[in-house]
């Protein structure tokens, strides 16, 4: 049996024609189950995201597996197989593993390092398992990659690196802070930038964000759309600002629209965006974090060269999870070769056990368990060695030759073992 992968993604293929190789949500349970009726596919997760529809495969062989997975998407989409053979991308055995490990890991996706495909592999294994399509294989793989990519994820948090101005500004009020519980935030502007930075602050804690722009009917719209949001007159702002923990400020004003002077017993961080500036900062104030768009620059720089180093480190791990698994499905030979020991040995035991009691017949119930157990850690004690040289032998190129004899010389049935 051979893993392998077939794919229509970003990196090869612009947004309109991907789009139109996208299976829905609703579609995927139907295709699952039609793709798994195909010949040679014995097992098959499909994944389809905005940036990429891709299909994993257990197949009987690489060559005919290939080809009805073509086929497959063809007749799905109704394109010819040449102009799929044109666009997609096929890879094997540890090439579709690793493909797998890069993906789940966000390391192959249009922003490297993000979080959010792991949902989406996890609900795609989720849709194939509820539709029978996965067995033995992807059951082991799937969920050891999952389990991967949350490891990576908790230990290199590549997601928490600020990659915009605004999203830096936001991660040094917080960092300034604290806790944003409580807390309030003003935020001067509602173009691109301001709606991005509304976005964003209202799912972070914050007690109440307030809106200001000159143009009200603008920030009431925006304010509408978020409950811990509201909209507040614009000539307000320089009155209001000492009630406020926080401000951000990104309009396209040619001056100032905020002048910060003196001593503020609340306000801690000022973040501006503008260019040219929009606050004024009074070189008399106090206690007040200040960040404009250059310090910002700064911090993502910094931040784009510890993210590069943290997925450099990812990369690393992934040939060890990848062999992980290869050693894993090395083992499978042995799986039926174990139970088939402990089983004959079981009976021994209990052969025995029946045999003892016949000739002691006065024994009670206790003395009775306390043989029965004895004689059982008798027999586990004797097959544990064995047990773990053939699991070590297992993993071998010559594992088949290893378990025959294995089984030779503890008299075991050879017509379950499988070449694989």
């Amino acid at each position: 049996m051979f893993v392998i992968y077939i794919g229509l993604d970003f990196k090869k293929l612009p947004l309109d024609v991907r789009e139109k190789f996208v299976f829905s949500k609703s579609e995927l349970p139907a295709a699952n189950s039609a793709l798994n009726s195909e010949k040679s596919i014995l097992e098959n997760v499909i994944l389809s995201t905005c940036n990429r529809t891709e299909i994993y495969a257990v197949v009987d062989q690489i060559h005919t597996g290939k080809y009805y997975l073509k086929r497959f998407l063809a007749r799905w989409f109704n394109v010819s197989l040449e102009e799929i053979e044109s666009m997609a991308v096929i890879q094997a055995k540890r090439d579709a593993i690793t493909h797998l490990f890069e993906v789940t890991t966000g390391l192959d996706s249009l922003n490297v390092g993000e979080v959010q495909i792991l949902g989406q592999v996890k609900n795609a294994f989720a849709i194939s398992e509820n539709r029978q399509t996965v067995g033995a294989i992807f059951q082991h793989l799937f969920k050891q990659a999952i389990t991967f990519s949350k490891k990576m994820h908790t230990e290199y948090r590549m997601t928490e690196l600020s990659m915009t101005s605004y999203q830096a500004g936001l991660h040094q009020i917080k960092e300034h802070l604290g806790t944003l519980d409580g807390k309030k935030l003003a935020v001067v502007g509602t173009g691109e930038i301001g709606r991005h930075v509304i976005e964003n602050a209202s799912t972070m804690g914050y007690k109440e964000i307030v809106v200001y722009n000159r143009t009200m009917a603008s920030a009431d719209e925006i304010a509408s759309e978020f409950p811990t949001v509201t909209a507040r007159e614009f000539d307000k702002l320089n009155e209001d600002i000492a009630n406020f923990d926080a401000v951000v400020a990104a309009t396209s004003s040619r001056r100032a629209i905020l002048n910060l002077t003196g001593t503020y017993s609340r306000l801690r961080v000022a973040i501006d965006l503008g260019v040219p500036r929009n606050i004024q900062i009074s070189s008399d104030i106090e206690n007040l974090y200040s960040y404009n768009i250059d310090d910002l620059d700064g911090i993502l720089v910094a931040n784009s060269d510890l993210k590069h180093d943290m997925i450099e480190q990812v990369k690393q791990f992934i040939p060890e999870a990848v062999e992980e698994f290869y050693v894993w499905q090395k083992q499978l030979h042995v799986v039926p070769v174990i139970k088939q020991l402990r089983e004959s040995s079981l009976s021994i035991e209990a052969s025995a056990y029946d045999s003892l009691m016949r000739k002691l017949p006065d024994l009670d119930d206790h003395e009775k368990k306390v043989i029965s157990k004895h004689m059982k850690s008798i027999i586990n004690q004797i097959i544990k060695e064995p047990i773990k040289q053939i699991k070590e032998l297992s993993v071998q190129d010559d594992a088949k030759v290893d378990l025959d004899f294995f089984c030779d010389i503890f008299g075991l049935p050879k017509n379950f073992l499988n070449e694989r």
